[in-house]
């Protein structure tokens, strides 16, 4: 018997840490001009106060998401060696021979 290969592709969502700092006269400034970028992400912030620092992805925080939670799209898509679909989780899309 032959053996073929596949591969599945999840879509999840999970908790990432970025560590920075922020350059200021006291603790009570550096949380003012925290609160200024108004929960943005510091990735995008342009501040020559801010200093990034690192990225790490927290473990044991990755959850599946249905396709329900994805607007009807597929969160599981299997795909054979050459990356033609194969199936996803939204019926639809079953894939005939």
């Amino acid at each position: 018997m032959e053996k073929f290969n596949f591969y599945q592709d999840s879509k999840v969502t999970s908790w990432e840490r970025d560590t920075f700092t922020v350059e200021a006269n006291s603790y009570e400034e550096a949380v003012a001009i925290v609160r200024s970028w108004k929960g943005e992400d510091i990735l995008g912030i342009t501040d020559r106060r801010l200093c990034h620092e690192s990225w790490q992805p927290l473990p044991d925080t990755s959850e599946y998401l249905s396709p329900e939670e994805n607007n009807g799209q597929p969160t599981i898509e299997i795909f054979d060696q050459s990356g033609n679909s194969i199936i996803t989780n939204v019926p639809e899309t079953i894939q005939s021979n």
